[in-house]
């Protein structure tokens, strides 16, 4: 199956694109796809998405196909084919 992959802001420096195509196994799930990511990207990346004890951070925002993964199953949310997952850093203003 394929996923497109939204980054915004930090990300899409660290990942140098504002979107990609990603093929997954069918069943994976939005962890399964960051893993995949953090392989592909680095230690920057890795650094940005997961703390220190190797936990995804919970201040950056995972969408798919618009809704926040944590009001549907989080990490484990299983993926589609077709779908897509924004990756957005907090946005912070004054």
């Amino acid at each position: 199956m394929e996923v497109e992959v939204r980054y915004y802001a930090i990300l899409r420096e660290l990942a140098g694109k504002r979107f990609e195509k990603v093929a997954l196994p069918e069943g994976s799930s939005v962890r399964d796809v960051i893993d995949l990511l953090v392989k592909r990207y680095g230690e920057g990346f890795e650094r940005y998405i997961y703390d220190n004890e190797k936990r995804l951070r919970s201040y950056l925002s995972y969408m798919l196909n618009g809704i926040n993964i944590n009001s549907l199953k989080g990490f484990e949310t299983p993926l589609r084919d077709g779908d897509i997952l924004s990756l957005l850093p907090p946005i912070g203003g004054g």
